[in-house]
């Protein structure tokens, strides 16, 4: 579905990934959110997704000491990017919060912030997307073992063959572009949700793929990094930036290769970086509107499908027009049958031919096709071995 707008001035929303090693400031630079204060000078209120589950539980005291309440901050734990996109949805439609009790229940009662009121987050952070990448890659993994299930079984596979085959399966080319596909509809779940966001992920070596001497295909460190787990998502966040430890030990980030915010400028190197550095954002947003383009990255696959589905249709219905005219064209002799059932029989497998025998006998015809004149048996003899 496609949406407009005129070229009036709207609010900037803030979207980063921060990725880097471990210990490199990327879990504290997404609690500085906490810091933040809105247009109107109230402090941000905080949705904290935490798949890696603690990782900013030693922080909280410190910032308690500091004077913030942390009631403007509500943290969850989860591995499932299902779950994630779940809360996600509920901070964009300013739905309330529940808490949860010890075993991880959410109850009835609703979360308040430090007003007393229910909580409403200004910003999301998802810290940690390789995990959830991970845990998602697992579960494509248990499927994959369930299709090879299916295949051994269809294939009438036993023993060792069969477990080697379930045992051996793996993530196919398909599975990674939906991989691909989550990542991306995560982002723009993100910034569909109207709120300020940063997310972080761990990171890898870049490798490219080359042809070796023997013509085998093998993979070279480039000597770049890249975020780690779901990929391509550095594409549509407003700012990435990459955290290090120089050699002094000291933190910095690089503005890689963007900044849509243009507080920083690109490649632009950050010597203890901190987000404070972006509050100008929601100072400029003072007075101007405010516009959420919604993610409509599913309907638009829906809406594309449609339309393929809709053009196959005609060459379908081209097809079995053909299919019609060519039975009532080419098949009218005996000869016109025998010749369509010896193409028939030379494309079935040795097994298929096995079992198209015993049909053939079950049905009463003989096994020389070449013997039968009758074109009604004939038919029914075509009929057994193409289908």
């Amino acid at each position: 579905m496609a949406i407009g707008r005129g070229g009036s001035k709207v609010q900037t929303k803030c979207g980063f990934l921060i990725y880097g090693e471990q210990g490199t400031w990327k879990s504290s630079l997404c609690l500085e959110f906490l810091k933040f204060k809105r247009e109107d000078g109230k402090p941000f209120k905080v949705l904290y997704i935490d798949p890696e589950q603690g990782s900013i539980d030693s922080y909280l005291e410190d910032y308690e000491n500091d004077g913030y309440d942390l009631r403007n901050i509500f943290i969850i734990y989860t591995q499932s990017i299902s779950e994630v996109k779940e809360f996600i949805r509920r901070a964009k439609d300013n739905e309330d919060f529940y808490e949860f009790d010890e075993e991880g229940n959410e109850t009835e009662t609703i979360y308040l912030d430090a007003d007393e009121i229910p909580f409403r987050p200004d910003a999301v952070v998802v810290d940690g997307i390789t995990l959830l990448y991970v845990a998602k890659q697992q579960s494509m993994l248990n499927f994959s073992k369930k299709r090879a299930t299916v295949r051994a079984k269809k294939n009438e596979l036993i023993g060792m063959e069969k477990e080697v085959a379930i045992d051996g399966a793996s993530i196919e080319i398909k599975d990674y572009q939906s991989l691909k596909f989550e990542g991306q509809d995560l982002i723009l779940d993100l910034l569909a949700c109207g709120k300020h966001f940063a997310i972080t992920c761990r990171e890898e070596d870049e490798k490219e793929q080359y042809k070796d001497k023997d013509g085998s295909i093998k993979s070279m460190a480039t000597g770049r990094k890249q975020p780690s787990g779901f990929k391509d998502v550095r594409y549509n966040v407003k700012t990435a930036l990459r955290t290090f430890k120089d050699d002094d030990g000291i933190i910095k980030a690089i503005v890689e290769n963007k900044d849509r915010t243009k507080v920083h400028k690109q490649d632009e190197i950050l010597i203890e970086p901190s987000l404070l550095d972006w509050q100008v954002v929601i100072e400029k947003n003072k007075g101007k509107k405010d516009f959420t383009i919604a993610n409509n990255l599913n309907k638009s696959v829906d809406k594309e499908m449609a339309a393929i589905e809709k053009e196959n249709a005609r060459f379908d219905e081209e097809w079995e027009d053909s299919k019609a005219n060519n039975s009532d064209i080419e098949l009218k002799t005996a000869e016109d049958y025998h010749n369509a059932i010896k193409n028939a029989i030379t494309k079935l497998s040795a097994k298929d031919k096995s079992l198209k025998q015993a049909k053939i006998a079950e049905a009463g015809l003989p096994k020389a096709y070449q013997k039968l004149k009758d074109i009604e048996e004939l038919k029914k003899y075509l009929n057994i071995v193409s289908n």
